[in-house]
C-alpha cells in the first residue's frame, strides 16, 4: 500500500475541518439557535421571548457566502466577488437581520466562529472583529442611504463565538461598543444625552462569547454553546438536552444536523489523536537519533536503528553540530 504523503494528509485533514466548520455554522444558523444567541447577548432582545425572536429574524441567514463590498455596491444573498485591491472581500460566516423590537428597524448581525487554537492568530482577535463591523457599517452607503442620509445607518453586531479563548477568560461573555465619555462639562449630562441621542452613536457592538467546556453556569447561553460544541456527548444525549433543557423542538432535520457535526467533531478528534501519535513516534526517533549520533556512531547505523533516512541523519547530524 502506497504510504500517504504529508501533504495529502494535510489537505484531508483540512477538507475535515472545513466540513466540520461548515456544519457548526449550519446548526448556528437554525433560527432556535440564533434566538437563543441574541437574547444572551442583545441588550434589543433580553426581555423578548425565544419565539418573538424568531419573529424578528428575517428571512433566511446567509451561511459563508456574503461578501461585503468596500465600495457599499452590495446585493443582499448574492456571492460575487469584489475586486478591490485596498480592502479585499470579507465573507462572513453567517450573516442576516433582525427587526428591533422598540423601533422595528432594522439590525444587521454577523456570527463568526472563531475555532482557532490561538486567540491572538497573529493580531488582536477584536480588531477584527471592529473591523468587520465597521465594514457592515459603511456598506450601507448606496443601499441604506445615498448622499448625505446617514439619519438612516442601521445598528450592526458582530458576534464572535470562540471556541478556545485563553483560561482567564474561558465561560464569559464580553461586548465592546461606541458609548459617550463626557470629558468637559458632566453638570450638564441630561442636557447633553438629550441633544446626543444614545440611539445616533450606539451603531455598532462586537461581542466575545467564550466557551469553557468545563463551565457553562455563568449563563444560560454559554451553557448551551458548551453542550452544542464543546461537551463530549453523543449526538443522541445531545439532542436530548437541547429538548429537556433548553426548550429547543429537535425535528428531524436538526437532530441530522447534530448528528452530522458530532460525527465530524469525532473524525477531527481522532485524526488530531493519530497526528500526535505520528509527531511523538518521529520525537522519539530523532532523540534516538541524537543520542546515537552524540556517541560517535556512524549516520548508517543510526539510520539502521532509529529508523531514519540517511539524509534526514545528516541533516540533524548538522543541526546537532
Amino acid at each position: 500500500m502506497r504510504t500517504k504523503t504529508k501533504i495529502v494528509d494535510d489537505l484531508e485533514s483540512a477538507e475535515l475541518r472545513e466540513k466540520y466548520d461548515t456544519q457548526c455554522k449550519i446548526l448556528l444558523s437554525e433560527k432556535p439557535i440564533l434566538a437563543r444567541i441574541m437574547q444572551g447577548c442583545m441588550s434589543e432582545y433580553k426581555d423578548c421571548s425565544i419565539k418573538q425572536i424568531e419573529s424578528y429574524i428575517e428571512g433566511k441567514p446567509a451561511i459563508s457566502t456574503f461578501s461585503l463590498y468596500p465600495s457599499g455596491k452590495t446585493i443582499r444573498g448574492m456571492n460575487t466577488e469584489d475586486g478591490s485591491i485596498n480592502e479585499g472581500t470579507i465573507y462572513y460566516d453567517i450573516r442576516f437581520t433582525a427587526l428591533a423590537p422598540s423601533t422595528k428597524e432594522q439590525i444587521e448581525l454577523i456570527i463568526n466562529i472563531e475555532a482557532q487554537n490561538k486567540y491572538n492568530p497573529g493580531y488582536p482577535l477584536v480588531k477584527r472583529g471592529l473591523y468587520y463591523a465597521a465594514r457592515l457599517i459603511s456598506s450601507q452607503f448606496g443601499v441604506e442611504f445615498e448622499k448625505q442620509d446617514y439619519a438612516k445607518l442601521k445598528k450592526v453586531y458582530s458576534i464572535w463565538i470562540c471556541m478556545n479563548p485563553p483560561k482567564s477568560v474561558r465561560n464569559t461573555i464580553i461586548e465592546f461598543n461606541l458609548g459617550i465619555n463626557i470629558i468637559t462639562g458632566a453638570e450638564k449630562q441630561k442636557a447633553i444625552e438629550q441633544v446626543f441621542k444614545k440611539k445616533n452613536y450606539d451603531l455598532l457592538s462586537v461581542i466575545f462569547v467564550n466557551l469553557d467546556k468545563d463551565g457553562g453556569g455563568a449563563s444560560h447561553l454559554l451553557e448551551l454553546l458548551n453542550l452544542l460544541f464543546l461537551k463530549e456527548t453523543d449526538a443522541i444525549e445531545k439532542c436530548k438536552i437541547l429538548e429537556r433543557e433548553f426548550g429547543i423542538e429537535m425535528l428531524q432535520e436538526m437532530q441530522k444536523e447534530v448528528e452530522e457535526m458530532c460525527d465530524l467533531s469525532l473524525g477531527v478528534m481522532e485524526r488530531g489523536y493519530i497526528k500526535g501519535m505520528q509527531q511523538g513516534r518521529l520525537e522519539e526517533k530523532i532523540s534516538t537519533a541524537r543520542t546515537m549520533l552524540q556517541d560517535g556512531m556512524p549516520v548508517e547505523l543510526v539510520a539502521k536503528y532509529s529508523k531514519l533516512s540517511t539524509e534526514e541523519i545528516n541533516k540533524l547530524k548538522f543541526i546537532s553540530v
